[in-house]
């Protein structure tokens, strides 16, 4: 059955077979010649086989914004550094404080100096009013006797000298009436000229403080500095870029999947990301989008996965490999220091003990293996290894079927790695 499956593997292993009777004819293996050679053995044991596929990009901050100032001006000072984690509302760059921190508070000095002015007119409309409801009232009392020292003279009661008397009082009271209700006039439109005044005051200063704001630039959003080329006295304009501020909590990264996996993309997905030059895991995420429609030109579908920040290394812009992990399964792997190629075939030697005169002999033997895709620093096996097999990891180039071989460290499993197999796209 073998030699029809395998009929160059057999030959290859019949040649292997006969140079090895060959070589122990000659006496070296029981008649004191080369000794067992010395090799590292590996127990295979049980785990998961992960398909998936690798992608690169650049990693995209949740958020981003651009620090631009709202008003010319020299740079005073810069109060962080790149990378410096800062709070929103936190200012960034002062421009110029030493000129617009006077205008501020003569803006709101002189909002003080129009309200005091407003309260002293109005002390005086008071006064007025005071004084009118005076008036009325002695002009009231002057009408009262009028009209009876009147009435008696025309009675002939009192002589017409008293009653002009009362006459003269009642005009000089209805005058003196006229000029508090003018004075009272008066006295109001300059109260109402005050409140003016009052509210162009306070415009003025509310206006210094924008502009004093202005001279400040913050952060809108917390998060960390990006890169400021700037130093202080250099003059910036209206909307010029002075740094960014990326919320770096989380991070995105666009993949385009090839429309021949689009019936295993779905939300959900988890992806490793990895450093592209030592394989390193950097954070585990998931896809969260899928595009809906696929890109005609380069017939993919556009998917996004978030990744957490939790340990801070990752950064804005940063080169990355994704691994977006289709699906796992049972089964096992073999270390790739273990496998052999011969014509095409892989092999891997498997260490057996057995009894020669009483004494237990290691022997190596040469199996078939078939592979899938590397895992980590594995293979994953498809066939011609179980758990539990042990497996020779080093020396191989010296073995042949059935070399005595003498195992250096014997591990009591193999235990699978937590990377994803690579299949780069």
């Amino acid at each position: 059955m073998f030699m029809k499956q395998y009929p160059l593997l057999s030959i290859i292993l019949l040649l292997s077979t006969l140079a090895t009777g060959c070589n122990q004819s000659g006496g070296s293996a029981k008649a004191g010649g080369s000794p067992p050679s010395s090799v590292q053995l590996q127990t295979l044991q049980s785990g998961t086989l992960q398909d998936s596929t690798d992608f690169v990009g650049t990693l995209e901050a949740e958020q981003t914004v651009q620090l631009k100032p709202q008003i010319d001006g020299r740079i005073d000072r810069i109060l962080v550094k790149p990378g410096d984690r800062v709070q929103q509302g936190d200012p960034i760059f002062l421009l110029n404080l030493d000129q617009t921190a006077p205008q501020v508070n003569s803006a709101q000095a002189n909002v003080n100096a129009t309200v005091a002015a407003r309260n002293t007119i109005a002390q005086q409309l008071r006064v007025a009013q005071s004084q009118l409801t005076s008036a009325q009232s002695q002009y009231e009392l002057a009408r009262v006797n009028n009209d009876r020292y009147q009435y008696l003279v025309a009675q002939g009661a009192v002589g017409q000298a008293t009653g002009d008397q009362f006459a003269t009082t009642l005009k000089v009271q209805t005058d003196a009436v006229k000029q508090a209700r003018d004075q009272v006039k008066a006295a109001g439109a300059a109260v109402e000229q005050a409140d003016a005044n009052i509210r162009r005051a306070q415009a003025d200063a509310t206006t210094a403080k924008v502009s004093l704001n202005f001279k400040q630039v913050i952060a809108p959003i917390s998060g960390a500095v990006g890169d400021i080329t700037l130093k202080s006295g250099d003059y910036v304009t209206t909307g010029q870029v002075l740094t960014t501020i990326n919320q770096n909590e989380a991070f995105d990264l666009q993949i385009p999947i090839p429309i021949s996996r689009s019936s295993e993309l779905r939300t959900g997905l988890s992806v490793q990301l990895l450093d592209p030059n030592t394989e390193k895991s950097l954070s585990i995420g998931k896809i969260y989008f899928v595009a809906s429609k696929a890109d005609p030109t380069a017939q993919s579908i556009l998917a996004r996965a978030r990744f957490a920040n939790t340990r801070g290394t990752l950064r804005d812009s940063q080169y990355v490999k994704a691994r977006v992990i289709w699906n796992t399964r049972p089964g096992v792997m073999v270390p790739t220091t273990a496998v052999t190629t011969i014509g095409g075939q892989n092999f891997v030697f498997t260490a057996a003990d057995k009894m020669d005169n009483g004494k237990i002999q290691t022997i190596a033997h040469q199996i078939p293996v078939t592979l899938g895709s590397i895992q980590g620093q594995d293979y994953q096996v498809v066939k011609g290894l179980k758990p539990g097999d042990r497996v020779i990891v080093s020396g191989i180039l010296r073995l042949r079927e059935g070399t005595l071989v003498m195992p250096q460290v014997s591990n009591a499993s193999r235990s699978m790695p937590s990377t994803a197999p690579s299949s780069p796209q």
